[in-house]
């Protein structure tokens, strides 16, 4: 009788175990843009998911597509109507929705440490009232931003001196670098990064000013046969990952903390993979024959000219696209570019700076009305 009822037990116990349902993690529908190659795809929004689920212990996790649903074009709208939760914004593409917090893209001429001026961009546009506004009428909240190594000369023949540059066909990305690329003497031509080999290959192109990662990135290591160091600029204008304001407004105040401290182990991912990819491309570069050059003083002389007078009247130019109170803002920011450039000097690892940048930014502010 015994042995009748504790198999009763048993089975009932079984049923009762079967009706409930198992916990699953909320599953946030990420596109990250760029293909799924790329260190986004590979090792950021990975690295945010997983930091998610142990900030959450398991209650939220992210789910991928890297293309296909979005382009990095169309992502701006697809945040806004719901197509996905959370992608990665290029503020230039959509310039006319987010001229302040733009202002850091006018600015990325300052400083030279993508660690800093990463972390600077996510202090100045997270603490902005005026940004934080952009990102809500686009139906997005902001949680930060990386930024690539500096950006060099990489080109068909050598550049030594600003008597090398003039004349020389040189694709930009547009905005402050194709006035500092026309400044040096050079013709500005815009052009996709995609047909960077091709440009390159048939002489339409003698060159781009890119960051020396994009040797791999865009594959021009037998098109390339010079790069001048010349360290002036970095891409620092991307927010990723925005967030949606549906699901932002279905979590909770821990559960925001939790989102935004994940995100900048995703943010951080990135920096140090412009880093990391650095040093493969200079030394696969090297490899392929590619000489690298340093600058001589006229040009080294001209470059500096060129970013005090463009700061001398960047403000003027944001004043003009509708920024009010610019040379304020302008000044801000320098400063925030100065205090990081401090605070990275002695951080040595991944985790470290993650740490710092949720700790300084992040972990003491109420999050309760951030993004509403």
């Amino acid at each position: 009788m015994k042995i009748r009822m504790l198999s009763l037990t048993v089975a009932a116990a079984s049923m009762l175990a079967m009706a409930v349902p198992s916990v699953q993690a909320k599953t946030i529908r990420a596109v990250s843009g760029f293909g799924p190659a790329h260190v986004l795809a590979t090792t950021a929004y990975p690295k945010m998911s997983e930091k998610l689920q142990e900030f959450t212990n398991g209650e939220w996790k992210i789910r991928d597509t890297p293309s296909g649903l979005l382009s990095i074009g169309e992502m701006n709208e697809g945040l806004k109507n719901g197509v996905a939760e959370m992608g990665t914004i290029i503020m230039p593409y959509f310039a006319a929705d987010y001229s302040e917090s733009a202002l850091v893209a006018e600015l990325s001429i300052v400083g030279a440490d993508n660690r800093a001026i990463s972390s600077a961009v996510t202090e100045y546009i997270s603490t902005c009232n005026e940004c934080l506004a952009e990102f809500k009428a686009n139906g997005q909240v902001y949680t930060g931003s990386d930024a690539t190594v500096t950006y060099e000369l990489l080109t068909t023949k050598p550049v030594r001196n600003s008597a090398d540059l003039k004349g020389m066909r040189i694709r930009t990305a547009g905005s402050v670098f194709t006035r500092f690329v026309s400044d040096m003497g050079g013709v500005a031509v815009q052009m996709p990064s995609s047909e960077l080999f091709e440009g390159l290959s048939s002489g339409v192109l003698d060159g781009t000013y890119s960051s020396t990662p994009d040797l791999k990135n865009s594959r021009l290591y037998d098109v390339v046969k010079y790069v001048t160091n010349i360290h002036q600029g970095v891409f620092n204008a991307s927010a990723f990952p925005n967030i949606g304001s549906k699901l932002w407004s279905k979590m909770d105040e821990k559960e925001r903390q939790a989102l935004v401290h994940a995100a900048q182990y995703a943010q951080v991912a990135s920096i140090y993979g412009w880093i990391n990819t650095l040093e493969e491309a200079t030394r696969e570069g090297k490899k392929a024959g590619i000489q690298f050059l340093e600058p001589d003083d006229s040009l080294k002389a001209k470059a500096a000219q060129f970013k005090k007078d463009h700061l001398a009247t960047v403000a003027k130019t944001l004043e003009e696209r509708g920024v009010k109170n610019a040379q304020a803002k302008v000044d801000r920011y320098i400063a925030l570019v100065e205090k990081w450039s401090k605070l990275v000097a002695s951080v040595s690892s991944e985790d470290e700076l993650a740490e710092l940048r949720y700790q300084e930014i992040w972990a003491k502010r109420d999050l309760s009305h951030y993004g509403n």
